[in-house]
């Protein structure tokens, strides 16, 4: 039978040896380490001494620990259980007094190093990572400055925080969490370098994370407590259709667009029609996306309506939405113009509109081959939301 739990953090050297013989006294006997789970088979219960050896990537033969220096580890009375890159793993029966891998703190400083050599390599190429994808991003939209684009992407994943609470807070902690171990884990190391340079036993080192470990708890437990939370508020007020005319809502469909100058047959295949809604901490968020490409002519209609409460959230939203791009379409910016009515309205090009009336912000993006002009797009905007503010004010 086996188990599966999870293990300290590779930094935790001392509490990943003192985990292995907790679980070896209750009849769990390691078998494999992975890169946060460490696998257990079923066994009788064991008295064995554990030790973590931090190998250096350049002696490592395909993954693995090169067999003559396990031989010189059996001469010792260890042996190799497993091991997952750096981190290799012995074990040995404790009755049978196994010598020690060092007789002094200072003989362990390099492996040490070895262990904060691998956490700043695996920081710096998140780094890098995230650094070539933001150049990646950049290189699409060359007439922005380079603070511009940052600018611009702060804002894009603002956008999604106040857009998909859940899935922007889960974007934000990932990388957050994922940054945060590889700097604890330099730190930690630092940590344990200093202590042994000063001669202190490794194993009687207070780990650096035991002190951090109720912040850490902490931390994770917020985090995924935030993200069911707010996955349940949107999961369990999602509605969700084919045909957003069936719908009541500050939109506009394609019928009200052009006036009936559509003959829409929602069963034919020239007829394309989507009605998304959720409520989330931060109000309510309604998408339509309509398609027609009949004998009357082409039209694909978007539209995003959010209502949010705080004027605060729904200002720094705005701009937010200024700063974004819709499908990658344009890279200009927005222009003010003054509409009865309406609180603000912004236009880009021919495309793209945002309004706000009250606490309602509606996002339109449009392309038709029978251009209305942008007036009497505006006027039926107005008439929406000041419809809906009405009825929502009473």
């Amino acid at each position: 039978m086996k188990r599966y739990s999870l293990h300290p953090s590779s930094f935790s050297l001392v509490e990943t040896e003192e985990f292995y013989e907790r679980k070896a006294k209750k009849g769990l006997i390691l078998d494999k380490r992975g890169h946060q789970l460490s696998r257990f088979r079923k066994d009788e219960p064991k008295n064995l001494s554990y030790r973590v050896e931090i190998v250096d990537d350049k002696r490592l033969e395909d993954g693995k620990i090169p067999e003559e220096q396990i031989l010189v580890y059996e001469e010792c009375g260890w042996t190799h259980v497993c091991g997952k890159r750096q981190i290799q793993i012995f074990s040995a029966d404790k009755n049978t007094d196994p010598l020690e891998f060092y007789t002094q703190p200072e003989d362990q400083i390099e492996s040490v190093k070895i262990l904060r050599k691998g956490f700043l390599k695996e920081f710096l190429s998140l780094i890098v990572t995230y650094f070539i994808l933001f150049t990646i991003q950049r290189s699409r939209y060359p007439r922005r400055s380079v603070g511009e684009y940052l600018k611009f992407f702060v804002e894009a994943f603002n956008k999604i925080l106040i857009d998909t609470p859940a899935f922007g807070f889960l974007l934000f902690g990932t990388i957050a969490l994922g940054i945060g171990y590889y700097a604890i884990g330099m730190i930690s190391s630092q940590y344990l370098i200093l202590k042994l340079k000063k001669g202190v036993p490794l194993r009687t080192i207070t780990p650096f994370e035991k002190a951090m470990r109720i912040w850490k708890k902490g931390i994770v437990a917020v985090f995924v407590s935030g993200v069911l939370i707010l996955g349940l508020i949107e999961g369990s007020t999602s509605v969700r259709g084919d045909s957003p005319s069936s719908f009541e809502g500050p939109f506009i469909t394609i019928e009200e667009f052009h006036e009936g100058e559509f003959r829409k047959e929602e069963s034919s295949v020239s007829y394309n029609g989507e009605y998304k809604s959720r409520k989330t901490v931060f109000g309510e968020v309604i998408k339509t996306h309509e398609y027609y490409d009949g004998p009357d002519g082409y039209l694909s209609l978007y539209q995003d309506v959010y209502l949010i409460k705080s004027q605060r959230i729904r200002e720094r939203f705005l701009e937010s939405l200024k700063a974004s791009l819709y499908y990658g379409t344009v890279v200009s910016d927005f222009e003010e113009v003054l509409v009865d009515g309406l609180d603000e309205v912004y236009v880009r090009n021919e495309w793209e509109i945002l309004a706000v009336k009250g606490d309602l912000v509606l996002r339109m993006f449009y392309h038709t081959d029978k251009e209305p002009s942008r007036e009497s797009i505006l006027l039926k905007i107005s008439e929406s939301l000041n419809d809906t503010a009405v009825s929502t004010n009473e």
